[in-house]
């Protein structure tokens, strides 16, 4: 019988299991001590968990999968020369080295699952959080996480609207996620960050989880302060009362402006652009039954049986479709400003030279900061050189005001401002309510959707002052006034052919 020669070798001999181990060991060593820092540090830092129980761990799995790979390429190689492989795996009880081994084996082990399991909790609350989602990728996600903090949903979790609840979202989510990561990590994201975000789910899941339609009913008083480019910035006051409507069982009152998102309503339109922004085609099934399709004549409609024609639902997002990163135009930042005082009526062409600053093109945000103080000082030391030395402070106020209006709404390195961010919950620089309500949507009879001021609002009060007292007003409504002498035109144009995006008034 032909002697059998045994030779017994360790699976680290080989350079990939050598690499393998010492990232195992690494990582180990790396989250023990990050694991460490987590649990003692009082301060929340979005990258600790990042590093501590996603990074450092991924690299103790490319150890493992090196070191696997390794063992592959061994039992192959020998199995090429002929070789017989057999691993030594054998149970010996009666060994006291053995069951020693064995015990500390089973330890470390139990050790790994806990750590694991706590690491993997961690992990999926650090990529849950609003900190993960706005500050980790800083440069990406800067323009989304610096309008949310100034939401009025700042102190609802990024997860529960843009996820919501049930664990099928939150694995796609994640799945998708990693895509978001490889893009930022190799710099292919676009500038700015494409939207509507189409992987939404529908408002029903999320928005209506704290606002449902039944909730919604009778009037709000909204008032808007508009300041003219004039020498004085003369001031121009609105009061509308809002009809919110909707439709409440306790009022039995069903109408206004949430009309459209009665269960017992089905609105469904299409749109041919990827914004959402042109509109030439409603369907509209009433609570009794009946269909009515509105069309624009002027428009190409799409085929309606195309699979790849996407019929949506409306829903709460297509009005309200910036409601936690809302960029706002500069004339709506700078008519705050002056009405709160922030800003002084007393600076000539404040309003008009603030819009030109805001608006002009800068390659950082640190080169706009800087040419918005130094624009606005050099305007007035040029156009009114008495006043600027006399009004020094209030030139240094409004320049902080204006610097501080642009840190919040204006991003130039990801492209992002109130331009590429259409907002569509009124008829102001953006056409939003006008997508359907133009006047232009017919329905087979030539009946078209109503593009009356009165349907979602009553003027009650409007004049050239701040002082409710000196405004024109009646409770019942009266005509709308607009402050230029534009005479009937308003009647016949549409705001935003005036107020548009590239002005921002």
């Amino acid at each position: 019988m032909a002697e059998v020669m045994i030779r017994r070798r360790t699976l680290f001999r080989h350079p990939l299991a050598a690499i393998g181990g010492s990232l195992i060991l690494v990582s180990g060593f790396l989250f023990v001590m990050l694991f460490l820092i987590d649990v003692g540090s009082s301060e929340d830092n979005p990258y600790l968990p990042l590093l501590t129980f996603i990074i450092v761990p991924s690299i103790g799995v490319v150890g493992v999968l090196l070191f696997l790979i390794s063992v592959w390429l061994q039992v192959r190689a020998a199995r090429r020369r002929g070789e017989k492989v057999k691993f030594n795996l054998a149970i010996d009880p009666y060994d006291p080295a053995y069951v020693r081994n064995l015990r500390r084996f089973l330890l470390l082990t139990a050790i790994l699952i806990i750590a694991s399991a706590y690491g993997g909790t961690r992990a999926y609350d650090a990529t849950e959080s609003t900190e993960f989602c706005g500050e980790t990728c800083h440069e990406v996600m800067g323009p989304q996480n610096v309008t949310y903090h100034n939401s009025a949903h700042a102190r609802v979790a990024c997860a529960k609207c843009h996820i919501g609840p049930g664990a099928s979202f939150r694995v796609k989510y994640k799945f998708d996620g990693i895509r978001q990561l490889f893009a930022t990590a190799l710099n292919t994201f676009s500038r700015p960050i494409e939207t509507p975000v189409h992987s939404l789910r529908p408002a029903q899941e999320t928005c209506e989880g704290c606002h449902w339609p039944r909730q919604f009913y009778g009037e709000k008083m909204i008032t808007h302060t508009y300041y003219k480019t004039d020498e004085q910035n003369s001031p121009w006051t609105t009061k509308l009362l809002m009809k919110i409507g909707g439709g409440n069982p306790r009022t039995g009152e069903v109408g206004g402006i949430h009309w459209h998102m009665l269960s017992a309503n089905n609105v469904e339109y299409i749109a041919t652009d990827p914004k959402r922004e042109n509109i030439p085609w409603v369907r509209l099934v009433t609570s009794e039954g009946e269909t009515v399709i509105y069309t624009d004549p002027s428009e190409d409609i799409p085929d309606i049986n195309d699979p790849a024609t996407e019929i949506r639902k409306f829903d709460c997002m297509d009005c309200h479709n910036r409601p936690s990163h809302a960029f706002l135009p500069p004339a709506k930042s700078i008519n705050l400003a002056l009405s709160s005082g922030s800003i002084s009526t007393r600076l000539p062409y404040i309003r008009q030279v603030g819009l030109g600053l805001l608006n002009a093109d800068y390659s950082t945000k640190e080169e706009a900061l800087a040419a918005i103080e130094s624009g606005l000082f050099e305007y007035y030391k040029s156009k009114f050189p008495a006043f600027a030395d006399s009004a020094k402070t209030s030139i240094e106020q409004a320049a902080d005001m204006l610097k501080t209006i642009y840190d919040a709404s204006f991003f130039p390195e990801m492209r992002t401002d109130y331009r590429q961010r259409e907002n569509n919950l009124s008829h102001f620089v953006n056409d939003g309510c006008f997508r359907c309500h133009d006047g232009m949507m017919q329905n087979s009879e030539g009946k078209a959707i109503s593009h009356s001021c009165e349907t979602c609002h009553l003027i009650i009060a409007q004049g050239p002052s701040e002082k409710v007292e000196e405004l024109a007003s009646d409770i019942a409504g009266i005509d709308f006034k607009h402050p230029e002498d534009i005479d009937e035109m308003w009647r016949d144009v549409k705001c935003t052919e005036c107020h548009t995006p590239d002005t921002g008034y």
